[in-house]
């Protein structure tokens, strides 16, 4: 894979090509982005990439499982999985792994590298945290408030202990408080509430690619009202985020949130790239 030029490799059984990539990954020293046809395909890739390199982090990037403008949020999962893959290249993600992702995926615009990796916030067992700005960082990054955490992207406070569900996370984690103090943080099962394994850090990204920080909702009250004018002032969209609330389908307007848009390409910078045939 040295060098810029293309590489053309065919007639290559499907699921051998797994080990193609997965010997390219690691002759790069770094990440390289696959980009399978659609969702089956990208699957199928991932269950391949574990078989034939176990030990290889993949990272997926799934494209939203809605259709554009249709007023739809897309799955709270999905969205989640986009952003701590967007958070772990923005950190600077430099080991051998696949990105994987689809077609449609790397077609969406993204927030901003700068902005990804400045909307994360970090806290370690026996440091204070002020859990003020805690609750406030989880509700401008997307995430949602409700009396018990479920999904990723959905946070829950009772007293002196914060559940939060972490994007990208396969459990969600719990945050005891003693005063201020972080005094133990453990992941759980959402079932049985039985911990799973305890932690001494805790690292979350932002969970939509839509903020509710008030920079954020200043632009997009500015660009909607510069787009639609003032007949589109009474849009229940317009007024949920003017007061800091989340709306189904304001995901779609992610670019009146944004100073600015990059692609998936932004963040792999000289990374190499395969497509599915």
């Amino acid at each position: 894979m040295a060098g810029s030029d293309p590489l053309r490799v065919g007639g290559a059984p499907e699921g051998y090509d797994a080990f193609l990539i997965a010997d390219w990954a690691r002759d790069a020293g770094g990440p390289l982005l696959h980009i399978a046809r659609d969702d089956r395909r990208a699957a199928a890739m991932a269950d391949a990439l574990a078989f034939v390199a176990g030990d290889l982090p993949v990272l997926r990037f799934p494209a939203w499982d809605c259709t554009p403008y249709d007023r739809v949020s897309p799955n709270a999962e999905v969205s989640a999985q986009r952003m701590a893959t967007l958070a772990a290249l923005a950190d600077g993600f430099d080991r051998p792994a696949v990105i994987l992702a689809t077609a449609n995926a790397v077609t969406l615009r993204t927030p901003l590298r700068a902005v990804v990796g400045a909307g994360s916030f970090t806290a370690a067992v026996g440091e204070r945290v002020d859990l003020e700005a805690l609750t406030a960082f989880l509700a401008r990054s997307g995430f949602n408030r409700a009396t018990s955490v479920m999904e990723p992207g959905d946070f829950a406070l009772r007293g002196g202990i914060v559940d939060i569900f972490p994007p990208g996370a396969e459990t969600p984690v719990r945050l005891d408080f003693f005063g201020d103090v972080l005094d133990g943080a453990r992941r759980f099962e959402v079932e049985s509430q039985r911990t799973v394994e305890r932690i001494e850090r805790v690292e979350l990204a932002p969970a939509s690619e839509a903020p509710l920080d008030p920079e954020a909702i200043s632009r997009f009250r500015a660009g909607y009202r510069e787009t639609f004018g003032a007949a589109g002032l009474d849009d229940p969209l317009y007024e949920a985020v003017s007061a800091g609330r989340k709306h189904q389908g304001m995901e779609h307007w992610a670019p009146l949130f944004h100073d600015g848009m990059e692609t998936l390409f932004d963040y792999l910078k000289d990374a190499p790239v395969t497509p599915d045939h």
